[in-house]
């Protein structure tokens, strides 16, 4: 049976009291997806669009049948959204399309454009993107003083690599990192540059053609 978004939307943790709950957290996310896929940037814009679903009387594709939720309902679900748990829902997703061929993923970091706000610094998010899925199936915001390889050892923690071949910058080219990919169940392809001279010296040793005193210096004749 194939698993949908909304069956995944529904794995989402609901760290809400349970009294005053009207409306299922699944049903709130999965407005606000829609809402934001049609350019609604804000929470105001996404009540907006909600109550134009209400008018033409969808919500109930949604699973909910009576009033809509506004502008307070959302504010107040998405400061005590479980973004890990949300995460974790949306990989289950993307993992669950069936697709022919090995999996790779790869892992990057970047700095959101136009994160930055006033005191607040951009956002740096590390994400692992599978190629077989076409889709992310994990990612992590860096704290403060945090940098990619401590970030890279956080997500790989909390990935199945199960059979996956994981590619990354030269960076990630540290022994913790490549046990992390092992211990999941993965396979790991690292660049190796400048920055790791010892191990660039014994790779080129080991690919070097072999010598030997016997070797003639010119063809034979």
């Amino acid at each position: 049976m194939a698993v949908t978004l909304w069956d995944c939307l529904g794995k989402v943790r609901d760290r809400r009291k349970k009294q005053g709950r009207r409306y299922l957290l699944r049903s709130i996310i999965a407005l606000s997806m829609g809402a934001m896929l049609g350019g609604c940037s804000s929470l105001g814009a996404i009540a907006q669009w909600i109550a134009e679903v209400a008018k033409k009387g969808l919500l109930g594709e949604f699973g909910i049948e009576r009033g809509r939720p506004c502008h307070a309902t959302l504010h107040y679900v998405f400061s005590k959204l479980s973004v890990k748990s949300f995460e974790r829902a949306l990989a289950k997703w993307v993992r669950a399309v069936d697709v022919d061929g090995d999996d790779h993923v790869a892992i990057d970091g970047k700095v959101a454009r136009g994160s930055r706000f006033a005191d607040y610094p951009a956002a740096h998010i590390l994400s692992a993107y599978c190629e077989k899925f076409s889709g992310v199936v994990g990612q992590l915001k860096l704290e403060p003083g945090m940098n990619e390889i401590t970030a890279a050892l956080k997500l790989i923690k909390d990935m199945d690599l199960d059979g996956a071949v994981l590619t990354g910058d030269a960076i990630f080219c540290q022994k913790g990192v490549s046990r992390a990919v092992l211990r999941a169940g993965g396979d790991y392809v690292f660049p190796v540059k400048d920055n790791q001279p010892e191990l660039k010296a014994d790779i080129a040793a080991a690919f070097a053609e072999p010598s030997s005193p016997l070797r003639r210096d010119h063809p034979a004749a």
